[in-house]
Parts: structure tokens; C-alpha cells; sequence
């Protein structure tokens, strides 16, 4: 063991460094890495790469797995980071559903499940026992036990102070409103709890789809019953003063509605879920869409789904409708490309899965809004992990965090290297 010498513990802390370096290059591969691959990413010595990845392999986070083609000696070993130290219980929290996943540190998929009887506006009690309960059939199902849980991610439809994991006051989230989250879930596990909002899971989601060598400042748009973003910049979330960065939802866009934040003329009053099924609504009322008017008839009440159906059948005032909605979106969003100059701008959320519709109107009218400069080389589009990629940025949430420190908990490990 090093002595524990001011020069020892300076050479402690640089090499538990080095080995963590060596370990993310590892880990954020796509394909096993073989020593040679690792010195080029690194820029650290072979020696020094020999050293870490035999303790590395000691401890079980690494594990030799397929043979790579030889250059002219022998055939190199290749590495991969062992996933399945531990596993994640990622949470997708919507305001009439809720998705639970287990997946392992990678953030792969080991089982999920979906429970449609959920009402956000039910309070934080209920919907938290009603996941919790969903959470232990997984594991059950599974064979995993709870000292293998390494950590809870979940995502909220609605402001999160991620710092806290404590929900912000939302009308449609009654009771949810300093709700200490973390302290539900510290009750059955002994482990990490992140709480985010769930676009900015989304976003997490995009970003592992890019890469460590993908783009590192883009948008992601949630469009459901609100309307929300999620800024990625220099690879951050950014999240601004309070916390609360991304509300687009509440941008003035000049009509008269009233929106339940208080303030008319907010965006999602007039292009959110719940506004796009009330103004369906009246199109039925007034008998300017018969596909429309006979699905009120029959249910008494419109849904997003109902209007979704309609655009499918390709009726015209459906169709228009959303175009609208689009439009006025991707005003918005034009002036947000103008100020940031993202890569990429990523569409998700209830409202997306009307189709391509909406996405084209968008595009139009971002492009029609905003700089040649900056649409040059933007990439407007849906998200590639669609309906999952709110569980899938939830597992990310926690899973560097996982990584990088509580799998070097032991005294030894951190003394040793």
C-alpha cells in the first residue's frame, strides 16, 4: 500500500483519476476496447494501462470478453465494462401513466412495465405507492434483490429543483409541491434517488443515442399536455438560476386563452394535449369535421387519441389543426435556434406521436423564422428512443454518478490506487 504521505496522498488521488479514466473509456465504448485502443483514447502509457486494467479486472468492473484481430503478435484481449454489478430502477412518470424499468448500468433494458391507472393530480402518495409496487413485481419477476438496486432515477411531468429532487408548485400536480421524493424511495433503498423533469431525461436519452464524440448542444422538445424543453449545452443540461430552464410552454404567443399558470396567450393553452382536444371540441360542435363530430357523439368527450385517429384518416380539419399547432410551436422554437444554434432540435412527447403532420409544420416554420446561419446544418427531428427515452434518461440520470463513485467505495481500492 502507498504511504499515506502528503506525496502519497497526492499520487493517491491522481491515480484513483487515471484509473476512472480508463474505466469511462472503457465503459462508454459501444465495442470492446482492446489496450491499444485504450492508450490512443487515454493518451496514458501502456504500462500504465496494464496496471489499471488488471485491477480493474481484480475488481470485476472490467471483463476480458471477445479476442480482436491481430496486427502482427498475438491476438489482444478486449475489454468491456461488466454491467451487471448492479442494476436501476428508472421511473417515467406522466399525468395519466407510468413507466418502470430495471436496466443495468449501461442503461440497457433488463425489464419494464406500464401501469395506464394513474392520475398525477391523485397526489404524490398515491402514485408513489402504485410505482413502488410495480418496482418490486419487476424485481421480483427478475430475480433481482434490493442490496442490488444502485439507484432510482425518475422523472416528473412537471418543474423538478434537480439539486433537492423537490417538485415546484404545478396546478395540475396537486400535493406534488415540495414533496421530498427521495426520502419515498430511502424508505426500501439504500442508494442513489435522482428526480428530474421528464424532458430532461429525454434529452439524457439523445445524448447517450449520440455518443461521447456526438453533439453536445442541441433541444429536445416535450410536446403533451404542456409543453416543455431541455437545453443541452457543452454536453450539460443547462438548468439556469432557480432550476426551472426550458418552461417554452408559457412564452407569449399572442391569443387570448387563459392558461392555468394564470397568464393568457401561453403557448401550450393553445398547442398543448389538453388544448388540442378542446379546440377539437368545438370543430366537432360546430360541424366542421364529421369524423370528429360522430367520435363526440359516441364518447361524449375528445382526447388527444381521438384527434390522432382523425389525422390518420386524413381528415382535412384534423390535419389542419395540427398544422397550426406546429406552426406556432416552431415560431417559438425559431427563436430559441436563433439565440442557441443548436445541432439538433429532438421532438417528443404525446402530441409527436400525431406524426409527421406536426413535425413537417414545425420544420417549415422554423426554417421559415429563423437565420440561414443557423439552419445551415440543423437537424429537426423525432426522438430515435420514442416512448422509452424517458426511461432510458432516467437510469442516466444516476448512472455516472454510480459509476464514478460508489463502485470506488472501498477504503482499500481507493488507498491501493
Amino acid at each position: 500500500m502507498i504511504p499515506l504521505s502528503k506525496k502519497g496522498v497526492i499520487k493517491i488521488v491522481r491515480m484513483s483519476a487515471i484509473t476512472l479514466t480508463i474505466l469511462n473509456a472503457i465503459r462508454r465504448s459501444s465495442v470492446p476496447q482492446s489496450k491499444a485502443n485504450l492508450v490512443k483514447q487515454t493518451k496514458f502509457s501502456l504500462a500504465t494501462i496494464n496496471e489499471h486494467t488488471e485491477l480493474l479486472l481484480q475488481r470485476g468492473l472490467v471483463m476480458e470478453s471477445d479476442v480482436g484481430p491481430s496486427t502482427g503478435g498475438r491476438k489482444p484481449r478486449l475489454l468491456s465494462f461488466n454491467a451487471k454489478l448492479g442494476y436501476i430502477v428508472a421511473i417515467d412518470v406522466e399525468s395519466t401513466r407510468v413507466k418502470v424499468g430495471l436496466t443495468d448500468l449501461n442503461c440497457r433494458m433488463e425489464a419494464t412495465e406500464v401501469c395506464r391507472d394513474i392520475d398525477i393530480g391523485s397526489g404524490p402518495t398515491a402514485v408513489l405507492e402504485k410505482t413502488k409496487e410495480i418496482v418490486f413485481q419487476l424485481m421480483q419477476a427478475s430475480g433481482i434483490k434490493p442490496d442490488q438496486i444502485k439507484g432510482i432515477g425518475m422523472g416528473l411531468p412537471g418543474p423538478v429543483r434537480f439539486s433537492s429532487g423537490i417538485p415546484a408548485s404545478l396546478d395540475i400536480m396537486p400535493g406534488w409541491e415540495n414533496y421530498d421524493v427521495r426520502s419515498f424511495w430511502k424508505q426500501y433503498f439504500d442508494c442513489l434517488c435522482f428526480v428530474d423533469n421528464n424532458v430532461n431525461t429525454m434529452a439524457l436519452a439523445e445524448q447517450l443515442q449520440f455518443g461521447a464524440d456526438g453533439s453536445q448542444n442541441f433541444i429536445v422538445v416535450k410536446i403533451g399536455n404542456g409543453i416543455g424543453a431541455s437545453i443541452i449545452c457543452n454536453g450539460q443540461i443547462f438548468r439556469g438560476a432557480t432550476e426551472y430552464a426550458g418552461s417554452i410552454g408559457h412564452i407569449n404567443i399572442g391569443h387570448d386563452k387563459l392558461c392555468y399558470c394564470g397568464n393568457r396567450g401561453c403557448l401550450e393553452a393553445y398547442a398543448g394535449g389538453r388544448a388540442i382536444a378542446a379546440r377539437a371540441e368545438l370543430l366537432a360542435r360546430s360541424n366542421q369535421s364529421e369524423k370528429l363530430k360522430k367520435r363526440l357523439e359516441e364518447k361524449g368527450k375528445l382526447k388527444l387519441s381521438d384527434v390522432r385517429e382523425a389525422v390518420v384518416q386524413s381528415d382535412p380539419v384534423a390535419v389542419e389543426l395540427m398544422r397550426e399547432c406546429g406552426s406556432v410551436i416552431g415560431n417559438v422554437l425559431s427563436g430559441l435556434v436563433n439565440f442557441f444554434n443548436p445541432s439538433d432540435v429532438i421532438v417528443g412527447g404525446s402530441v409527436s406521436s400525431v406524426g409527421d403532420v406536426l413535425l413537417a409544420s414545425i420544420r417549415q416554420s422554423v426554417y421559415q423564422h429563423s437565420l440561414p446561419l443557423v439552419t445551415r446544418n440543423l437537424n429537426i427531428r423525432q426522438l430515435m428512443h420514442g416512448d422509452d427515452a424517458g426511461l432510458i434518461g432516467a437510469a442516466a440520470l444516476v448512472a455516472d454518478e454510480i459509476i464514478d463513485h460508489r463502485l470506488f467505495d472501498d477504503d482499500a481500492f481507493k488507498a491501493g490506487y
